[in-house]
């Protein structure tokens, strides 16, 4: 009489997750205007199940160049345009985005991102496709009303703040605009440097310094404030100089 051994030997499940490659969308880049926006295109990917279960889904997503989400669209490969072949393993599908950010148009580069999940609930790699979009009527920011004193009495001692104020407009919106800066020059026509201006409210971006005591003769006179900025498709806007008087206590 003889049994059979038995076997303690702990048997592994295999999970393979799905790999996807070769990611193509139909533009490289998307023409539009700021009045109404519109961004479309196809896309597809390749999906290789790896050995391992049934896909459950493939998606699309469309990211602006800040970060934040736009749009997605789960992807098919049923031979329904714009997938070309049933079952091919290739997943495809398109966009036609309107309504993109009512106040403002983000010109740039928008990230288009990939991934897959198995019915094993296991996720592929992720890859990523650029899409530049470009305003054909694009316009510059608009510079006006610099808000600045004539003249600066310098402190005997301790400071105190001076805040310079300028009015930026974009036609396109206020996303679009970039930098607001002013490049400074001492009386002796020095450069001092390029100053960045932060946004405070309605239109208005501003820059504060504490005022210093000095002795020094270059602290005195006429010092130069060239304002200037620029949007994200680089377009430069008009120059507004402007000058403060610092004497002597």
């Amino acid at each position: 009489m003889s049994c059979e051994k038995k076997d303690d030997s702990i048997i592994d499940p295999v999970f393979n997750s799905p790999i996807i490659i070769n990611p193509f969308i139909s533009k490289d880049t998307n023409f539009t205007i700021s009045t109404a926006p519109i961004i479309n295109f196809s896309a597809s990917v390749q999906v290789d199940l790896n050995n391992g279960d049934p896909i459950k889904f493939v998606i699309c997503k469309v990211y602006f160049p800040t970060g934040q989400l736009l749009d997605s669209a789960f992807m098919a490969d049923n031979g329904v345009l714009p997938d070309s072949t049933a079952n091919d393993g290739r997943y495809s599908c398109s966009f036609n985005i309107t309504g993109i950010a009512l106040s403002c148009l983000q010109v740039g580069i928008y990230n288009i991102q990939f991934y897959a999940q198995n019915n094993s609930g296991l996720f592929s790699n992720i890859i990523y496709k650029n899409l530049v979009v470009v305003n054909t009527i694009n316009q510059p920011p608009v510079l006006s009303n610099p808000n600045l004193p004539d003249s600066v009495v310098r402190p005997v001692s301790g400071s105190f703040d001076l805040t310079l104020t300028i009015t930026v407009i974009d036609p396109d919106g206020e996303c679009d605009i970039n930098s607001v800066f002013f490049d400074a020059y001492r009386p002796t026509g020095g450069y001092i440097g390029r100053i960045p201006m932060s946004y405070t409210n309605n239109n208005i971006y501003s820059f504060t310094a504490p005022v210093l005591p000095s002795a020094a003769d270059s602290s005195y006179g006429y010092f130069k404030y060239v304002f200037q900025a620029y949007d994200n498709s680089n377009a430069y806007s008009n120059i507004v100089t402007d000058s403060i008087k610092f004497v002597r206590p």
